[in-house]
């Protein structure tokens, strides 16, 4: 099919043939109405969608002006505009229009539209005759000299017009109340984050509370205190020093946590062997496993494949389970770290023989702040946070934990991640 657009906006003109020659039309075009005419005068194409607000001569008046000439009495004329006042209905009417579509339009509305106005060509080349009524509207005189067939044409087209519109506003209105319930849902989501870190900072400060009275009253006593034995001050020392690591431990973890939840959590994946990991891990508790007697066993097969992972962080995954396992083990007991390949995955578990963690504890464990029942076999403190953490770092590498236990025989928490391509 030959179109011939009549648009002043370059960039309507080029999205309008974009779209027409994309449905395999051919298309000519004109920037204004006295162009169009001249064009017309060369060669008369089989559609005219033209633009009515343009300098110069409108689009009423252009297709006011084809409707005129006998040679182009059944070309049809389809109008474009950002106009909505009832009266363009009429004017467009005055016209002899054939159809009217608003800017911004729907494609698909277009072509069916341009369809639509091809059909009925052949129709209104039989059984038209000279018609012409007057018509009052909005306190103006028209007088409309479309045959009764090219009003109802115009009509209909206005009418699908309007219900097209109505489908794009209710379109809206789902996306308006699909963003409103998602909104609703984010506020809920920052709330429930905002009850959490009150809870956090309320566990905080009565976690750290204990440990700074330590420090607090014990180095009042090395300052005031004459004569103190060096044994007893060594004593207080490490307490001192104990009581600073917990505080530094928890002070870690709550930045660790507050960045994985601000979505902060910065990983830089690469090929890692599970082996170095492994290691780094036996060494950073080689001193808190000897103090309490307990072996640590490493089981790797030889042609493990890499790990995707950012080292430092799994490193941190692992020593925080290695870490666990030793305080929570009697002396003498073993803990065993060992790796297989599971498909495209690595899996790493860490194994005690220890207490084990009764059945209804085990849903809590990666909760902020919650401890299970079981105590440090040597009075070891706990942050509450480190399980936490784990989880959330081996959820960002895409991977999984998973926890089984059994009161008296011992806990194994097992990570799966996926392996280096």
């Amino acid at each position: 099919m030959n179109i011939l657009t009549v648009e002043d906006s370059k960039i309507q003109e080029v999205y309008l043939q974009r779209l027409l020659i994309e449905q395999g039309h051919t298309v000519q075009g004109a920037t204004s109405g006295q162009a169009a005419l001249d064009k017309l005068a060369e060669q008369i194409p089989d559609v005219v969608i033209t633009d009515i607000v343009m300098p110069g001569m409108s689009g009423f008046e252009l297709c006011a002006r084809i409707k005129k000439e006998e040679r182009y009495r059944h070309l049809p004329v389809i109008l474009l505009t950002v106009l909505s006042d009832p009266q363009d209905i009429v004017q467009a009417l005055q016209s002899g229009a054939d159809s009217f579509i608003t800017k911004p339009y729907d494609e698909e509305f277009l072509v069916n539209q341009l369809e639509s106005v091809v059909r009925n060509r052949e129709l209104k080349k039989h059984g038209t005759s000279d018609f012409g009524i007057q018509v009052y509207f909005a306190g103006r005189n028209y007088h409309i000299g479309s045959d009764p067939r090219q009003m109802l044409d115009l009509l209909f087209a206005t009418y699908e017009n309007a219900l097209q519109k109505n489908k794009e506003l209710q379109q809206v209105n789902e996306e308006l109340r699909a963003a409103r319930t998602q909104l609703e849902q984010q506020n809920e989501h920052l709330a429930a984050l905002n009850d959490q870190k009150n809870q956090f900072l309320g566990m905080a400060a009565h976690d750290l509370r204990n440990p700074l009275g330590i420090i607090q009253g014990f180095s009042t006593l090395l300052i005031e205190a004459d004569g103190l034995p060096p044994e007893s001050q060594t004593q207080l020392m490490n307490r001192i020093h104990a009581s600073s690591q917990f505080m530094l431990q928890l002070v870690d973890d709550l930045l660790d946590i507050s960045a994985i939840e601000s979505g902060k959590l910065e990983l830089h994946p690469e090929p890692v062997a599970v082996a170095k990991i492994f290691q780094s891990c036996v060494d950073l508790n080689t001193i808190p496993a000897s103090q309490k007697q307990i072996g640590v066993d490493v089981d790797l097969p030889e042609d493990l494949p890499l790990i995707s992972a950012d080292p430092s962080k799994m490193d941190q995954v692992i020593n925080n389970l290695l870490s666990n396992a030793i305080k929570f083990s009697h002396s003498g007991s073993r803990v065993t770290l060992a790796a297989r390949a599971a498909g495209d995955r690595v899996q790493m578990s860490v194994s005690d023989s220890g207490q084990g963690i009764p059945a209804d504890e085990l849903g809590k464990l990666f909760q902020p702040f919650q401890k299970s029942s079981v105590r440090a076999t040597a009075g070891e403190k706990s942050t509450g946070l480190g399980l936490t953490i784990v989880r959330r770092i081996v959820e960002g590498h895409g991977g999984t934990i998973e926890v089984e236990s059994e009161v008296g025989a011992g806990t194994t928490f097992t990570v799966s991640v996926p392996v280096a391509k």
